[in-house]
């Protein structure tokens, strides 16, 4: 019921249970074993940086009669928030106090932005625009994955457009009084509830590995590519792809692979050849948001899956111009 989690020289544990003894009792005693674990390492810790923040939503914890817990016969101080990660967390996970902060830094780095960008904007009308999409809008929606439960409300989803108002006025360049909706819409650019609903999601699928549903849609986590941790792969387990370049030669199978980005529409195909023979071909076609990379990618994966089903040659050849692709197997230890 317990999770400890370390970034650099930061350490946060989160404790549950029951009820406050249950929560106290376990603190108590993970700390006894980070204490130890401490001392082991030669690392101490500061009893003047810690604190603890008891979580009030639900009712069954309260700042004024919070669980007890100490370092070294000290009390650890109780606060009402956090900052971790450059997430501002609440006893009450409302992130008022992190929006808030969030609001005030933005309309700074916009002004900052934006000054920069004006003495250009007569010859690239599009700067502010993709200044936005490259730094304010990534900016705001930084650790969505904290808070995106909060989306459900409808109060947090119109605090959260807000934030794009003084943004999608420098873009065009529009009245101050006119609404955030009609903003949204001459600017061209999606409502940041929606975006943040979608970043969200993919959080939700990639990195906790949970099912989701857009209206009636169901998206399967297992559907998707997950993050491969290699802290996780034993070293006896690890092997490297290595490849060679030569000219093909005509002989036995060989297989090529390529890809294609026209338009923001992406592919990637393979032919086989049997003794210079076309004997297979296969295209597919990606989502309009793939890379280049992750079509090379498809494209090997593609001849591996037709390699498959032919069971086993004597020799194949497969071969590609993608050297990102090749260098990524050959220099990332991959499990067996």
């Amino acid at each position: 019921g317990s999770h400890i989690q370390a970034y650099a020289d930061d350490i946060i544990v989160v404790i549950r249970g029951k009820d406050k003894e249950e929560i106290e009792r376990k603190g108590n005693a993970i700390l006894e074993k980070l204490l130890a674990w401490g001392a082991e390492h030669k690392l101490s810790f500061n009893i003047q940086k810690t604190f603890q923040m008891p979580i009030t939503f639900g009712g069954r914890l309260n700042l004024r009669n919070p669980p007890i817990f100490s370092i070294n016969n000290h009390t650890i101080q109780v606060v009402n928030n956090i900052k971790y990660l450059g997430v501002t967390w609440d006893c009450c996970l409302t992130f008022t106090k992190h929006f808030k902060a969030l609001r005030d830094k933005k309309d700074s780095l916009t002004y900052k932005l934006s000054t920069v960008a004006n003495e250009f904007y007569s010859k690239r009308s599009g700067l502010f625009r993709k200044i936005y999409y490259g730094a304010i809008e990534p900016y705001l929606l930084f650790g969505v994955g904290a808070w995106g439960n909060r989306l459900k409300l409808k109060k947090f989803r119109d605090s959260l457009n807000s934030l794009q108002r003084r943004p999608l006025i420098k873009i065009t360049k529009a009245y101050r009084t006119i609404s955030t909706e009609a903003l949204q819409v001459i600017a061209g650019i999606v409502s940041l509830d929606i975006k943040a609903k979608g970043d969200f999601g993919k959080f939700l699928l990639t990195t906790i590995n949970n099912d989701i549903k857009f209206g009636s849609k169901i998206f399967k986590w297992e559907d998707y590519e997950t993050r491969l941790d290699p802290h996780n792969i034993h070293p006896a387990d690890n092997i490297s792809i290595t490849y060679d370049k030569h000219k093909p030669s005509g002989e036995e199978i060989e297989i090529y692979t390529d890809r294609s980005k026209i338009n923001d529409q992406v592919g990637a195909a393979i032919v086989v050849f049997y003794y210079n023979t076309e004997i297979f071909n296969r295209t597919i076609r990606l989502s309009d948001f793939a890379t280049v990379y992750q079509a090379e990618a498809t494209g090997i994966q593609m001849a591996l899956e037709f390699i498959s089903t032919i069971g086993p040659w004597n020799k194949i050849n497969l071969y590609t111009d993608s050297l990102s692709v090749l260098e990524a197997l050959n220099t990332f230890k991959t499990s067996k």
